[in-house]
């Protein structure tokens, strides 16, 4: 009796080996694709979170005012933004818990306001340059500036227009694809409060 060696007990598991070592292999480059998109995605879903949240908290800052009749608006830092309210004609921090200050955790913010480049010592909205006869207060005049806002939200339901975009911060942006990199997230606002909220990926569309 021949015996056919393609037959073997021992070459068919050899051969059954291989396939779940090719088997494995293929799993393995598969979950490292799908892990890589995640890990990808994961900081434009930071940005854009920011974004939408940002927004969110603005037209809840508008209603406010235009139900407790008070003028707020917002203070922009390099990486940070609060909600202040006009009180007794001074700036006063938000009590509101849910306006409280936010940080952009490795986001960073560039604004236009009015059409023109935000500046960061930017004082137009100051109590003492909306209360020119008031008394002048020293004192309290430097207790306030941390509360001075660049943007109005108004008991009227106005708002100071405004364009902010949010983008990954530098050091962040390492070991992304370009596409992560140049990801950005931009908030616009008209004077009748209504906010719309763009992404770089939109913007490509429209094109």
């Amino acid at each position: 009796m021949i015996n056919n060696p393609r037959l073997s007990p021992k070459s068919q598991f050899g051969f059954t080996l291989i396939e779940l070592m090719l088997v494995v292999l293929l799993i393995g480059l598969a979950s490292s694709i799908v892990l890589a998109t995640i890990d990808d995605s994961k900081q434009k879903k930071a940005v854009k979170r920011a974004a939408h949240k940002m927004a969110a908290l603005s037209s809840i800052a508008l209603d406010q005012a235009v139900l407790k009749g008070r003028d707020y608006g917002m203070v922009l830092t390099d990486n940070k933004y609060h909600f202040v309210e006009l009180f007794e004609q001074r700036w006063r921090a938000v009590e509101d818990i849910v306006l409280k200050e936010q940080t952009l955790d490795g986001i960073s913010m560039t604004a236009e306001i009015e059409g023109f480049q935000w500046l960061p010592d930017q004082t137009d909205y100051s109590s003492t340059a909306l209360f020119t006869e008031r008394e002048v207060d020293l004192e309290l005049d430097e207790q306030e500036k941390p509360n001075i806002p660049q943007l109005l939200i108004l008991s009227s339901g106005e708002m100071t227009p405004f364009k902010l975009t949010l983008s990954l911060d530098d050091e962040k942006i390492f070991d992304l694809r370009e596409d992560e990199q140049e990801y950005f997230v931009t908030i616009k606002a008209n004077t009748l409060g209504l906010l719309n909220v763009t992404d770089s990926n939109d913007e490509e569309q429209d094109e």
